[in-house]
Parts: structure tokens; C-alpha cells; sequence
């Protein structure tokens, strides 16, 4: 099949994007599968010492509320689950990939994505079966890295003008295709696809901020991210439907909890 010129030149932008460690991306593929085991998980992470400190860390970090000392990865697996696990490992696996620079746009791109993650998860917890929510909230953004790495400067000045005109999703995303031939959404998509990720979990990155849509992930996907803008955690233009998945506005007292949430992974991954 013959691609499309917005195809080819996505694809050309892929190749800006930071290497991920295999090991990774393999860990991402396994932990969405419900029939996982904790054998499997703890041998990849004995792939990935580095990968495997990470998660320590975080599981460490106080988010849920332990008291004693994890001191391996098997252990965490027994005192937290695989749901919590499966989180914390998708977390560190990208905090692994993202390029280590000082660049403000970087930071808030990454708080973005964590705040996201957190709130989507919420917002699906009743009608998601798979906990999808927060793997597709963390990575819904994923194509903007590719975008930066190809123009830093020139897309932080994109996005900075697009917000101070009160540009929404769709004008940031016609921006980005006039720039550089392809959106971040698309990206995110082909990043997934690539990767070996569900098909629900392509679809989410890649439609989450079309208006209207009824798949659930996807519309979970949506609410988390204005709820991330709401409380300050970056920009994606998806502040102006800020209704969950049940359509009711979130309790205030929660969305702080969440943004400490954040607050912490970020300084356990730093």
C-alpha cells in the first residue's frame, strides 16, 4: 500500500525520537497483558538493572503509604501487586527514554504526562475493564518528543504561541501538521504500533482529543488531560471539555492528592 506524504514524513520524524531501551518497551507490551505472571515481570527486569532501580524507587517513594523498605523487585510484586507494579514499571520505563535535558518544556511535557496518567486513571476506574487508563494517559503526548527533539526551540515557540492566542487541540494540532506534516496525536499512534501496544490503547493516543467521542478509553484519556491543565500540569489544549468520564466535575480535594501524586514520582525519577 502506498503511504501518504503526512505518512512518510511522520515516519521521518520518528527517527528523531529517543532511543528506548528494549528492555522497555518489552516490559511496557508485557504488563498490559491480565495474564502476566510475577515471574515473568521480575525475570525482564533482571534484563534491566537500571530499569529495575528505578522501580524500587518509586515503589520506595511513599505514594503508598509502606512503611518498611522494599528491597527487591519480586518484593514489590508481593507487597504492592501487579496492578501497582505494572504503573510504577510503565512510568520508569519512559522517565528512561526521555532525554535528560534542562529544557522547561521538558519538565512540564513529562508532568503533564504523570498528572495525566494519574487523572485518567481515576476517570476510568468504572468503565474500564483493563487498567489501560493510566498506561495510555502517560503515553498520550508521546508524539510531542519527536517533534521537539526535530525543532526544540522552534516547537516550544509554536506551542507558546498557540496557547497565548487561546489555540484549543484541534488549532495546536494544525499548527504542528503545517510545520512539520504530521500531528503528535498521529505519532503517538504510530509510536504505539510500533511498540506492539493494543490496539485500544493506539486508538486512545491517537483520537483523545476528538470531541464527542464515545470509546471509553479514549474519552478517559481526554478527561485526564484537562484535568492535568486544570491544576497547572502543562498545556494540550483540552482545558476547554474538562468533564470526566461520568461527565461530573472531580472532587477538588483529590485532584490535590493527585498533584502531590506527581510531585512525588517526579522527584523519585530526578
Amino acid at each position: 500500500m502506498t503511504e501518504t506524504i503526512s505518512s512518510v514524513q511522520a515516519r521521518d520524524l520518528l527517527k528523531r525520537l529517543p532511543a528506548f531501551s528494549p528492555i522497555a518497551i518489552k516490559l511496557m507490551v508485557l504488563v498490559v497483558d491480565d495474564n502476566v505472571s510475577f515471574k515473568e515481570v521480575a525475570k525482564l527486569f533482571s534484563l534491566d538493572p537500571v530499569l529495575s532501580g528505578q522501580v524500587l524507587r518509586l515503589a520506595n517513594s511513599g505514594m503508598y503509604g509502606r512503611e518498611f523498605h522494599i528491597q527487591s523487585v519480586l518484593h514489590a510484586l508481593a507487597m504492592l501487586g501487579l496492578r501497582n507494579i505494572s504503573r510504577i514499571a510503565i512510568t520508569a520505563a519512559l522517565s528512561q527514554g526521555v532525554p535528560r535535558q534542562t529544557s522547561p518544556w521538558m519538565r512540564v511535557w513529562w508532568r503533564h504526562s504523570i498528572a495525566t496518567a494519574l487523572l485518567a486513571d481515576h476517570a476510568g476506574m468504572k468503565e474500564l475493564d483493563l487498567d489501560f487508563g493510566y498506561t495510555a494517559g502517560l503515553l498520550h503526548a508521546i508524539g510531542q518528543l519527536a517533534l521537539f527533539q526535530t525543532a526544540p526551540r522552534e516547537y516550544a515557540e509554536i506551542l507558546d504561541a498557540a496557547y497565548s492566542s487561546g489555540a484549543d487541540i484541534e488549532d495546536l494540532m494544525e499548527c504542528e501538521r503545517e510545520h512539520f506534516g504530521a500531528d503528535h496525536a498521529e505519532l503517538s499512534g504510530l509510536i504505539l504500533s510500533g511498540w506492539g501496544l493494543p490496539g485500544d490503547l493506539q486508538r486512545a493516543v491517537s483520537e483523545y482529543h476528538v470531541r464527542g467521542v464515545s470509546e471509553p478509553l479514549t474519552k478517559t484519556v481526554h478527561a485526564g488531560c484537562a484535568y492535568a491543565e486544570s491544576l497547572g500540569f502543562g498545556q494540550c489544549g483540552c482545558l476547554q471539555t474538562i468533564e470526566d468520564a461520568s461527565g461530573k466535575p472531580m472532587d477538588r480535594h483529590l485532584l490535590d492528592v493527585l498533584a502531590t501524586e506527581v510531585n512525588l514520582i517526579e522527584c523519585s525519577l530526578a
